[in-house]
């Protein structure tokens, strides 16, 4: 046994394992194993220290944690062994605990629980009923906050002095009076009660022998007060945690809870968990570093296991609208570039607000990339589960004022919400449930003071008939037991359900029934002898002698604890099921929800201030560590990226953790190029098969671009986007610019337009400036080693390296070169490289003039080259600019790249005013039209010449000239 107990574990793991300190700090930062710890330690205390099973809680904070524990642990110890452990949530442990002895403080038996739509129905009751200004929301947060604390309604009330505080000291007096009157507790109260409980019955919990507790950084005051609780006997603790993942904080979680526990029993022993079995080392190492700005937290270091892999990418983008396309775009391109290793479902979003995924889920759409959003509606929160969940408290139940309220009219039985509310707040009046009023009117004992008509009468009627029927077959079981699936059907039939979805959801019926086979199927398992026995065995608490226990047998009981574990599991912050297998899509998530999750390829976008850290975040240490608990969601590749602009078009600032000095080191600037020594890498990192690499050339040839080099990585506009045309908001003739913001050191080739206005009839303004005066500003602005750079690049893709190599941050290089980056036939490069170089050897040009006639350079003869043969690209992957070519002789078919201005041609007396000198003009080809431009190589002047008004670079508009009126400048 204890082989198997240890096999597999690190050297620090077996420590934790079978340490002998009665109380235990086990610190365990992310993919450092600690659940596979945890569940060894509860094996270790059953096989080797002789621990009774059912003297063992073990407290998680999910259901599905829960359920992941227990089955590892009956892998250990068996099945019987394990089922006998009291091993659940906080919330579903207390409430074993107040079933079995609430009767010692008053508690009913047949208590129900409030769910989350009970309690914000009774908030808004009773600001409404006061006419108060209180928002209902943060009021029931406010009460779920003071409970946290253990302040309950008549402590706050005393201390409430601002007319703000008595507003919500009347809010919280009164919701406690409704759940009092309803016979309910919420999930607060659970844990309240139970405390109240142990305090005043320690003999509770006299037999337990050991406590462990997952996630002990999430724990508030009132589950820190019930661990001391719950381990007040024997005081055997053991805790796993780690206070660089403590991100709840408005939950109330208290990080402080660690350094309280060593207070409280100063020989709590600490061990330290080191080895991360998730992520490679370059992911971990920026982690680590971000993390480490918090000079409060106990130092504590993390050792990778896998190799260092590819570093995170620190993205610059325009816009969130850029970023969202960014994104769509790497994940398409490391999907192609790994051969199909990474699938939709091992790429994640992970983002500090929900509202921020409007942008990226518009992108993925346009993409047809499939996706899925964690923190959909709920199972137990869909309409028609909760309605049939809703019939089922009030059968237990019918105290439970806010379920009538929503199930009295449902199927429609003309039975107004307004009668329904009167009937409700007089009821409340007399100090009586609504059910009590309800059915007294029905059976004639009493007349209302609300208005109810013959018709409204019959529908109460057919009401109170559905319930009371179910509650006799209740009754009845107590004889004949009833399986808890026979009373939904009869519920279903009475109700005649499947006829009322049909009706009133006729488009999505199919996939609502299914949902109500899905609360039958469970019904029918809760209904099984041996399941029943099971969950009975399962909740049951050890005897205590001298404390009296309540026992539950009957199908009354059965209905009540399969109510409580349907409203346990409503609260709980499940994962999405995936079926027993991978769901490929690409997944959407907040940060909070992604904890305890993993992917291989993480994305964090918005790391700007504002966002992460958070405008309203109190506690900027809390937010760092939202996101190092992000970052470290990532096994293989890891980017973070920041828009300059949001999406309200403000500007914004890096992430005040991303600009500390020496975290950039940590992170490249763009996405990885990935090798096929890179793909081996990310399949030994994820333990995956390396796809063949005739699988990843194929692959990558159905890409546009195989490096991350569209979008500039000064986080500026893309020469593509600023040169794009809009060819639907133009004139007709000339189309206008589909951007606003160009790129740093581009200008257009042509002036942009409005619609209506035609360059045919334009003077040129006084502010306008030369295409020639303004290639001398260009290149006295240019770093002229960033044009030997960019012919560096354009040998390399000559050479068959890889294309789309890093985009040049600043300058543009020589316009030929620019247009040259579009056509990219071997000739045309060849003599641009050739222009390159020579650019970054000229002069500025006024010192050109300057120089005697004998010293200046020369300059070169236009170069005519063949192009007859020359195709176009294909269309791009994300919007790249229609094809740009230079002007073609009708004659010969050919090009002409110009090194300066060639005299002024002959002018041909039949030409048309159509007709455009080949060295004033290059063609801009779109799928609408030819669109002239006029040439940015040197000065273009316009003139109007009657009568034949010749048009220079331009078409003509139909309106140009009625618009100018003929005048001229």
């Amino acid at each position: 046994m204890d082989g198997d107990l240890l096999h597999g574990l690190n050297g620090a793991q077996c420590d934790a394992v079978t340490s002998q300190a009665a109380v235990l700090q086990v610190l365990a930062p992310p993919g450092s194993g600690k659940t596979k710890t945890l569940t060894a330690r509860v094996a270790y205390l059953i096989a080797h220290q002789q621990l009774k099973p059912w003297n063992i809680i073990v407290c998680t904070f999910t259901v599905k944690a829960a359920s992941e524990m227990k089955e590892r642990i009956t892998g250990f110890v068996g099945a019987e062994v394990a089922k006998q452990l009291k091993l659940g949530t906080f919330h579903s442990i207390s409430l074993r605990y107040l079933k079995q002895y609430g009767q010692h403080i008053g508690l009913d038996k047949d208590f129900g629980i409030a769910d989350s739509s009970d309690s914000k129905a009774i908030v808004k009751r009773i600001i409404k009923q006061h006419d108060l200004t209180i928002d209902a929301g943060q009021a029931r947060n406010r009460i779920s906050t003071q409970k946290a604390k253990g302040i309950d309604s008549e402590q706050f009330l005393s201390s409430a002095k601002k007319i703000e505080q008595q507003e919500f000291a009347t809010v919280y007096r009164e919701y406690e009076a409704t759940l009092k009157a309803s016979n309910l507790l919420d999930y607060d109260d659970l844990l309240l009660r139970c405390g109240f409980l142990l305090r005043k019955h320690p003999q509770c919990v006299s037999n337990v022998e050991a406590l462990l507790i997952d996630e002990f950084q999430d724990t508030n005051n009132i589950q820190y007060d019930l661990m001391a609780l719950f381990a007040q006997r024997q005081n055997v603790i053991t805790i796993v945690g780690d206070p660089d993942q403590s991100i709840y904080g408005f939950r109330c979680a208290e990080i402080k809870n660690l350094s309280r526990m060593k207070q409280q029993w100063p020989d709590t022993f600490t061990i330290n968990l080191e080895e991360n079995y998730r992520s490679s080392g370059a992911i971990l190492n920026a982690a680590q570093r971000i993390i480490e700005q918090d000079e409060s937290r106990p130092p504590k270091s993390l050792q990778a296991t896998h190799s260092p892999g590819m570093r995170p990418i620190l993205r610059k983008l325009p816009s969130a609208t850029g970023e969202a396309r960014w994104l769509v775009s790497e994940v398409q391109r490391i999907q192609a570039m790994t051969g199909g290793l990474l699938q939709p479902g091992d790429f994640a979003v992970l983002l500090r607000s929900a509202a921020l995924s409007r942008t990226i889920e518009s992108a993925l759409n346009k993409a047809e990339v499939p996706y899925r959003m964690i923190g959909g509606t709920r199972f137990y929160d869909r309409a028609e589960v909760k309605l049939i969940i809703d019939y089922l408290r009030v059968i237990n139940n019918p105290a439970n004022s806010e379920a009538v309220e929503r199930i009295v009219n449902v199927p429609a039985r003309r039975v107004g919400e307004g009668t329904v509310k009167s009937l409700h707040e007089e009821a409340r009046s007399e100090g009586v449930s609504l059910w009590s009023l309800v059915l007294d009117t029905v059976q004639g004992r009493c007349k209302p003071k609300t208005k109810v008509t013959d018709a409204t009468h019959k529908g109460l009627a057919v009401f109170v008939n559905v319930i009371l029927t179910c509650q006799r077959k209740v009754l009845d079981s107590k004889t004949e037991p009833i399986a808890l699936v026979d009373l939904m059907n009869t519920v279903l039939k009475k109700l005649c359900f499947e006829a009322y979805l049909k009706k009133k959801y006729a488009e999505e019926y199919e996939a609502r029934w299914a949902n109500i086979e899905e609360l039958i199927a469970q019904a029918t398992e809760a209904s099984d002898p041996e399941r029943l026995r099971a969950m009975l065995q399962e909740d049951a608490l050890p005897a205590i002698d001298g404390l009296e226990q309540r026992t539950a047998s009957s199908t009354e009981d059965m209905l009540s604890m399969f109510l409580a574990s349907t409203a346990l599991a409503a609260s709980s912050e499940e994962k999405p099921e995936e079926e027993g297998r991978k769901v490929q899509q690409l997944t959407i998530s907040t940060i909070h929800a992604a904890k305890g999750l993993e992917w291989p390829v993480v994305f964090i976008p918005a790391c700007y201030d504002g966002s992460l850290p958070h405008s309203r975040a109190d506690d900027n240490d809390e937010e760092r560590r939202l996101l190092y608990v992000g970052m470290t969601r990532a096994q293989a590749l890891l980017y973070l990226s920041c828009p300059i602009k949001n999406t309200q078009r403000e500007e914004t600032t890096l992430s005040t953790f991303l600009i500390q000095p020496g975290v950039t080191g940590f992170f490249e600037e763009h996405g990885p190029s990935i090798t096929l020594h890179g793909v081996t890498g990310l399949a030994t990192t994820l333990r995956r098969d390396c796809p063949q690499k005739a699988t990843i050339d194929e692959a990558k040839r159905k890409i546009e671009r195989d490096e991350d080099s569209y979008w500039p990585l000064n986080g500026e506009e893309p020469v593509e986007e600023v040169a794009k045309w809009d060819h639907g908001k133009g004139s007709g003739m000339l189309p206008a610019f589909g951007t606003t913001r160009p790129a740093a050191g581009f200008t257009s080739a042509a002036v942009t337009m409005q619609q209506g206005f035609s360059t045919a009839s334009a003077t040129i303004k006084p502010e306008f400036i030369s295409a020639n005066a303004r290639f001398e500003e260009l290149r006295e602005q240019a770093q002229l080693k960033k044009v030997d750079h960019r012919v560096q690049q354009t040998n390399n893709k000559l050479d068959g390296k890889p294309k789309g190599g890093k985009r040049q941050i600043e300058g543009q290089g020589s316009i030929a070169g620019f247009f040259a980056k579009r056509s990219k036939p071997e000739q045309v490069l060849e003599a641009h490289e050739r222009d390159a170089v020579a650019f970054s050897s000229v002069r500025p040009l006024q010192e050109v003039r300057n120089l005697p006639a004998e010293s200046r350079p020369k300059m070169a003869e236009p170069r005519i080259m063949d192009f007859t043969k020359h195709k176009p690209r294909n269309a791009p992957l994300h919007g790249k600019p229609n094809t740009v070519t230079h002007h073609m002789h009708k004659a010969d078919n050919r090009y002409v790249f110009l090194d300066s201005s060639p005299p002024q041609a002959e002018t041909d007396e039949n030409q048309t005013s159509d007709t455009v000198p080949t060295s004033d003009v290059v063609e801009v080809e779109t799928s609408q039209t030819k669109v002239r431009p006029a040439s940015t190589f040197h000065t273009t002047t316009v003139q109007t010449a009657a009568p034949q008004r010749k048009t220079y670079g331009v078409r003509r508009s139909m309106n140009g000239w009625s618009n100018r009126g003929g005048k001229t400048r």
